[in-house]
């Protein structure tokens, strides 16, 4: 089968205007981090990070299909769209998580890319009034400034520098929202239950074999 055609898709959700899906961008560790199971961030052999991530596009139809698409991406750790589905499953009324994400090398004009990602659960409108479609999912892509801590080396967003380019967001009701989260539950369990097993034996097979060495270099 030609790669082209493999879809990394795990779950959708679509209406008549908009769409949003979750797709596998998972990656094992480093093998000096094999416990890890997942990759969060460790330094593979040439010094780049690697991280697990499962991505998030949303697309808006409203104005057309093809180039009058609007379309938005953002990533969220397996784990933190984890714990989404722990605070559905025990029917937690009211959620909110927000994830601001400054990437990339600056531009010409020394702004980055950015991502910002939101996802609610507000059972109520403005009027009190129950809503039907509780959940929300937000998606703003743009740019921005780079900027980074003095005290900790982290990477930040420069106050008021955020310039936006595009912003999705669709709502969803509960059960459509749990079948989601479900599915990428599932497939989060068999993608670790596939691939780090193996990784797992290996690296104990270099730590005893690193053991007998010195073992030996002993008598």
């Amino acid at each position: 089968m030609n790669e082209e055609y493999v879809s990394r898709q795990i779950s959708k959700y679509a209406t008549n205007k908009k769409l949003i899906e979750f797709n596998d961008k998972m990656k094992l560790p480093p093998l000096k981090f094999y416990a890890h199971v997942q990759a969060c961030g460790e330094k593979d052999e040439k010094g780049k990070n690697i991280t697990s991530l499962i991505g998030i596009k949303l697309l808006d139809y409203a104005g057309g299909t093809g180039d009058k698409t609007v379309s938005v991406e953002a990533n969220i750790a397996p784990d933190e769209l984890m714990y989404v589905f722990e605070r559905l499953k025990h029917g937690i009324d009211i959620f909110d998580f927000t994830q601001d994400k400054i990437f990339g090398e600056p531009d010409e004009k020394g702004m980055c890319s950015v991502s910002k990602l939101t996802i609610k659960r507000a059972p109520k409108d403005a009027s009190g009034k129950p809503r039907n479609f509780p959940w929300f999912v937000q998606i703003e892509n743009g740019k921005g400034e780079k900027a980074v801590r003095s005290d900790t080396g982290g990477i930040y967003m420069k106050a008021n520098s955020f310039k936006s380019e595009a912003k999705v967001f669709i709502n969803i009701n509960d059960i459509d929202m749990f079948k989601i989260l479900s599915r990428i539950s599932s497939y989060i369990s068999v993608w670790e239950l596939t691939y780090a097993p193996k990784q797992l034996r290996y690296a104990k097979e270099m730590i005893e074999n690193a053991r007998r060495a010195q073992d030996d270099s002993n008598r």
